[in-house]
Order: structure tokens, then C-alpha cells, then sequence
């Protein structure tokens, strides 16, 4: 029989997982809480399960996820003709976007206590989301306008950062399943 500081760990590590992948729909570094879900599972289980490589994929698949996250918004940015640096100053205004964005959704999201689950959705996950897509977009336009190009040119740049950041984070986030399912798989399915 399980012991209810066990199960509380198992519990609250199904959430840090289910937290990570929130974050990476939101644009932030879920991918990175994840990671420490399977460090803290690891170190829980005298560091046999996950083992110490698979703890080495996972830094380098959450690694890799943060980095196609941004390099998508930056060459998307610059496929519709924008500079480098707009691509930059496009993933900027994304981030800025995701961070305005989380100091409203969860405003939104306690309309989520009564609205259920869908308050909830809306608040936390597509607020955040939506509004990384807009600073991005924003950013990038004003961006191309300062650097003295034609209205619809500074469109385009901002069409590319908002696409970037879409396919980004619906790539971060895609990672962030397959390591929260693998840390899930090792935990109950496959604990020896």
C-alpha cells in the first residue's frame, strides 16, 4: 500500500507535467519544468527511473524546443522579406505579449471557476497564447515602419512573426507532450 506522501508526489508530479505543457502553449519555457519533473522523479527514485541518459535526452529535446520555438519566429519573420533583426524584435514583442498576457489570463481564468474548464481554457492558455501572436505581429510591424518600409511590406514582417510564433509554439509544445508521455511511461507503465 501506497503512502499518502507517495501519492501526493505522484499527484503533484502529473501537475508540474500538465503545468509544462500549458506553459509551452502559452510561449513560455514549459519544456524546462518538465525537465524538472523528471530530475525531481529521478532523485525521488535514487536516480534509476528516469535514468541519468534519458534525463540527458530530455535536456536536449527541451533544449531544442525553446530554440525551434524562437528560430521559427525569427525565419518566418525574415521569408516575408523583413531584416534579422526584426525577427528579434518580433520574438520580443511576442514574449512581451505572453507576459501581458499572463497577468490577464488568470483574471479571465477565475471566470473559470464558474464558466468551468472553458473559462479556465480561455483564461489561461489562449489569452496568453493569442496575445504572444498579436506582440509579435505588432512588434514587428512597427519594426519594418521605423526602418522606413511601405505599410504592406511591415504587414508581411508581422504576417511572418505571428506565423513563426504559431508553428513555434505548436512545435515546443508537440515536444512537450512526447517528454511529459515518456516521463508518464516510465513513472506508472514501466516503473522497473
Amino acid at each position: 500500500m501506497m503512502s499518502v506522501l507517495i501519492v501526493t508526489g505522484y499527484i503533484l508530479f502529473v501537475l508540474v507535467l500538465l503545468s509544462g505543457i500549458i506553459a509551452c502553449l502559452c510561449g513560455m519555457a514549459g519544456t524546462l519544468l518538465i525537465l524538472l519533473a523528471g530530475v525531481g522523479l529521478s532523485a525521488a527514485t535514487h536516480w534509476q527511473r528516469p535514468s541519468l541518459w534519458v534525463l540527458l535526452v530530455l535536456a536536449v529535446l527541451g533544449i531544442g524546443a525553446e530554440v525551434l520555438d524562437n528560430v521559427l519566429s525569427a525565419v518566418a519573420t525574415r521569408q516575408q522579406g523583413a531584416s534579422s533583426r526584426t525577427g528579434w524584435v518580433a520574438m520580443l514583442g511576442g514574449i512581451g505579449g505572453a507576459l501581458i498576457g499572463s497577468w490577464i489570463g488568470p483574471l479571465v481564468g477565475a471566470v473559470g471557476l464558474v464558466g468551468g474548464p472553458l473559462g479556465f481554457i480561455i483564461g489561461v492558455v489562449l489569452i496568453p497564447l493569442v496575445l504572444a501572436g498579436v506582440g509579435g505581429y505588432c512588434a514587428a510591424h512597427w519594426y519594418e515602419l521605423r526602418q522606413g518600409k511601405t505599410p504592406e511590406e511591415a504587414r508581411q514582417a508581422g504576417k511572418g512573426a505571428l506565423v513563426g510564433r504559431l508553428l513555434g509554439v505548436m512545435g515546443k509544445t508537440l515536444i512537450a507532450v512526447i517528454m511529459s508521455g515518456a516521463l508518464l511511461w516510465i513513472a506508472f507503465v514501466h516503473p522497473n
